[in-house]
This record gives structure tokens, sequence and C-alpha cells, in this order.
């Protein structure tokens, strides 16, 4: 009866600790519905923003893995510039016209995940056939990332597009328009564990 005891006593203590090493092992998915990019131009020289998106983004990559960081460091998009949205047709139409065709090549803006670290996500973009680093800001809350940055579209030799658009709206901008663009992505993970 003690010897029973005992092996009972034992087994208490060490059936934890077979359980202990055992992790969860999670993967994170995400879905291009769950993935929102919004941009801000400005006009005015009281810099008045005019926000929009694009109807046409597309993702490649894989859209799961072992971490959010896995599935964002491979990452590629393709945006047709054609399908800007800023809620006004005949604004969209102005700027598909007197901006971005007014591009160099292909009228789209490409780009991939060069790399990553603790605050930033730097991000390849192709534009006006030319291709730079744009650095995003970023936190993580939950499933849930954020990330922030500014462009400008001068760095990619769009000088014509600049007067183009200007001169095209030129009322209404009042004969300022900047060349500097603020970025945002946010994007909703979903998180599984086994």
């Amino acid at each position: 009866m003690a010897k029973l005891l005992i092996l009972i006593s034992l087994f208490g203590f060490i059936s934890p600790s077979l359980y202990a090493g055992k992790k969860k092992v999670c993967s994170f998915a995400i879905s291009p519905e769950n993935i929102k990019v919004t941009w801000t131009a400005f006009k005015t020289p009281k810099k008045v923003g005019v926000g929009g998106t694009f109807t046409d983004l597309k993702f490649e990559g894989p859209m799961s893995g072992n971490s959010m960081d896995e599935v964002i460091k491979s990452s590629t998009f393709l945006i047709k510039t054609d399908s800007v949205e800023t809620k006004d047709p005949a604004r969209n139409i102005k700027i598909a016209q007197f901006f971005f065709k007014k591009m160099n090549g292909e009228a789209s803006i490409s780009g991939k995940v060069a790399s990553m670290d603790e605050k930033f996500i730097n991000l390849e973009v192709t534009m006006n056939q030319k291709a730079l680093i744009v650095p995003l800001s970023y936190n993580v809350k939950g499933s849930k990332l954020s990330a922030t940055g500014t462009l400008d579209v001068l760095d990619f030799a769009m000088d014509e597009s600049l007067k183009s658009i200007t001169t095209a709206c030129s009322e209404k901008h009042e004969k300022k328009t900047w060349s500097d663009v603020n970025l945002s992505l946010e994007a909703t993970f979903k998180k599984t564990c086994k």
C-alpha cells in the first residue's frame, strides 16, 4: 500500500512535466479581403488631403505561415492604377488620365517586401519604371497589423505627372499639388493554434 501511494505521488510530479514541453503550434493566414490599402494626396497651399484607394489590387505569395512576419516578408503586390477610387467618379478619371497615364511604361505600381525589422517594413516599390525602397513604420495589436509611410512622387521621376495633374486641376488645387503621398496599410490575420 505504501509503495502504491509513493507511485501515485511520483506520477503526480512527473506527469505535468511530460506535458510542459509540448507547445501549441500556431499558424497565421490572411486573405486579400482582409487587407486594406489607402493613400492620401494633398492639394492647395493649405495642403488639403484627398483620400483614396485602388479597386484592382492583387497580392501574391504565401497567404499563410508560422508567423505574421513570415507571411509579410514573402508578400508582393500589383496595382492597376486605372482602378483609382476616391468616391468621386470625375476625380477618379482625372487622376487616372492626367497623373498615372503620364508614367513611363505600363500604368501600374508593383512592389514587394524587401526587408522587415522591429520598426519598419521596407517596401520595394516600382512606379514609372523606377524601383525605390519606401519604409513603413508598423505596429501589431493581436492579429492586426497597421503600417504607415510616405512616398514622394518626384523620387520616382514623376515630374511630368505632377505638372499634368496640377494643370488639369488648377482651379480646385489652387495651382498647387504636393508631391508627397501618405500611405496606410491595415491587415487582419487569422490565428489558428493546435
